[in-house]
Formats: structure tokens, sequence, C-alpha cells
């Protein structure tokens, strides 16, 4: 389904689209400069190293996992990233802090958090943002720090999470309720042409039977007596009535013009359709009815039964020609294609006696 149909507050967002991935490039471009900008100011490399891997794979999991809510494994890859890559980098220089941007990971761990909120991950957010608060009170533990430096420079983390969770708790439920109204608005376009459709064709079969029926309608109206043609032709068109109801999948211009003409000729032509070719190609169909007229065009007496097969058969179709002098069977495949015709008409596949009643 489109995604203009079916999705959730993070595809609202537009965090699904090219531009999501391009904005979350900078982001973390951004991001790395700032301990790249003070990188001799480290007493190890691969601490800060690690951080920036880490931080990145939280970034690339946020925007390239899919689901809301945002899968566990993704959401516990992100909470535990974002505090260990912190730790890192405050193993990574010694007091006293040479530049602001050595703390860069608290501030920037809290975006994932944010939109961990967003994609319906609210306690993971703040468990997150919790977490990192944690680390900063166990480095200012550890190197002798007041703990009100770990508060003051976390404590902004709470803004952004606040705020997140109240989008979370009001947009999110909002964005559910627009895909569900497009939803029922698609379907409902979906019923209503479907539905013209199905009038369409009803409308059509109408204008068909009124052409084919009132004017024999309007010659019985009138009385009798009724000519050996007239009988003959009422008897053709009922006939070609009940092929309709009968066998509706071999019914076609050429095939109807074909049937009629062989009964014209004395021909008795029985259509039976046991559903075998419901939603066959239309290439086939067409295929298989014009080999069906190749052989009615050629019969002149006797009698003809064609018969689809049903569902689940090898052969889709199996056509019997009994005239005075010759017998002949066809067997059509599921290809249209004539397979290798059977030693005898009379076979597992072909139409029951009891079947073979009328014209």
């Amino acid at each position: 389904m489109s995604p203009l149909v079916s999705g959730d507050a993070w595809t609202l967002l537009g965090a699904r689209t090219w531009v999501a991935w391009v904005l979350t490039g900078c982001y973390l471009l951004a991001t790395v400069a700032q301990p790249l900008a003070s990188f001799d100011t480290y007493t190890a490399c691969w601490p800060v190293v690690g951080a920036i891997l880490l931080f990145v794979l939280a970034g690339v999991v946020l925007i390239a996992t899919p689901g809301d809510p945002m899968p566990l494994w993704a959401t516990v890859v992100i909470v535990i990233a974002c505090p260990v890559a912190c730790a890192l980098q405050f193993s990574a220089f010694a007091l006293p802090l040479q530049t602001p941007h050595q703390l860069w990971p608290v501030g920037a761990s809290v975006v994932p958090y944010t939109f961990l909120c967003v994609r319906r991950r609210i306690v993971a957010g703040w468990i997150g943002g919790i977490s990192l608060t944690l680390v900063c009170l166990g480095w200012t533990t550890f190197t002798g720090q007041p703990w009100g430096k770990a508060i003051s420079i976390s404590v902004l983390n709470a803004g952004p999470l606040m705020m997140s969770t109240l989008f979370a708790v009001t947009v999110v439920p909002a964005a559910d309720t627009i895909y569900r109204l497009r939803a029922e608005n698609t379907r409902r376009a979906a019923d209503d042409a479907a539905a013209g459709a199905a009038l369409a064709v009803r409308d059509a079969r109408l204008r068909r039977l009124d052409r084919l029926v009132r004017p024999a309608l309007d010659r019985i109206a009138a009385g009798p007596p009724f000519g050996d043609s007239e009988i003959s032709e009422f008897l053709v068109l009922e006939a070609h009535l009940r092929d309709t109801l009968r066998a509706p999948g071999l019914v076609g211009a050429e095939l109807d013009a074909a049937v009629r003409a062989a009964r014209e000729r004395g021909v008795r032509v029985r259509l039976h359709d046991d559903g075998g070719l419901t939603g066959t190609d239309p290439a086939v169909r067409e295929r298989i009815h014009r080999r069906i007229v190749e052989e009615l065009d050629a019969v002149r007496d006797g009698v003809v039964t064609v018969r689809i097969l049903p569902p689940g058969r090898r052969r889709a179709v199996t056509l019997v020609s009994s005239g005075a002098d010759t017998a002949r069977r066809l067997d059509l495949g599921r290809d249209g294609i004539a397979t290798q015709p059977a030693d005898s008409a009379h076979s597992r596949d072909a139409p029951p006696s009891h079947r073979e009643r009328g014209i």
C-alpha cells in the first residue's frame, strides 16, 4: 500500500525519504566535527573514535530501521550506544576541560532519544536520558567534581525529551487517525469504482439482452402463426441465452457467431463451464475461443459438446464432435494449445451424459 495511505507519525514527518537521509548525514557530520576540532586535547584516541562510531551507529539505526513502534533490538542498541559513547569520551580527556566540545556526546545523544519517543518508545527514550545523567554523575564522582556539574550538563536534555513526549502523546495518535481516514477514503473510492464497473457491466448486458430478445418477444406478443424459420430462430436464441448462464466462459462475439451459425446448419451444440478458465489471461482465453471457432466452422452435422474443465486439471477445455460418419475429440491445455487427442470421445473429462440436454 502507498505510504500516503498507510504510515505513522515517523512517515508523516518525512523520515522515510531521501531528504531525511541527507539531513541525518549532515547532522552526524556536524556532530563528529566537534571531537575532531578538539582532537589534540585528548589523552587517548581510540575512546574518541569508539564514541564517534557508536554515535553514528545510533543515528543510522534510528533512520534505517522500519517499524512503528521501533523494533526492540534497535531500541536497545540506541539506548545503550549513547551512554557508552559518553563514557568513552569522558575517559579520553583530563581535567580541567580544554573546550566545551569535549562534552559533545551529552548534548548530541538527546536527539536519538527524542526521536525514540516519536517512534512510540517513550520509556526507552527517558531511560536513555537518565542513563546519560548517571554516566555524568559517575564521571564527576570519579574525578572529584561536584555532582551539581553532572546535573548542569545533562539537565538540558530533559527539555527536548519532554517536548518529544508531548508530541508522542498528542500528534502520534493524530497521525494514526490521518492514515486511517486516508485508508478508509481509498477503500471507499475502490468500492465506488467497483460498484460503478459492476453497474456498467450490468447495463451493457441489459442493452445486449434487449437487442437480442426484444424482436423475438415482439413477434411472440403479436401472436401465432409462427413460420418454421421463426421457430428455428426462437430455438437458437433460447439456446444462446442458456449458454450465457450455463457457460459464461464460452461467451464472446466471435464464438457466439460461430455457435449460432453451427446451430442454424442443424448442428446440436452443447456448452458447459465448470470454472477452469476463471482468472485466465485474456490472450489465452481468446486463443481458446479462436480454436473452438475453427472446430465449429468445420462441423456440418451431428453433435458438438464443448466443456471447460474444473480448475486444477491439466487440460482446460475438451471439444467432442460426433457426426454421421466421424467422431473427433480436441483437448486444449491451460495455455490454449491443443494436446494429444484421446482415442475415444468418451473419457473421464468428457461432459457427463445427464448434462447433455438442449440444443
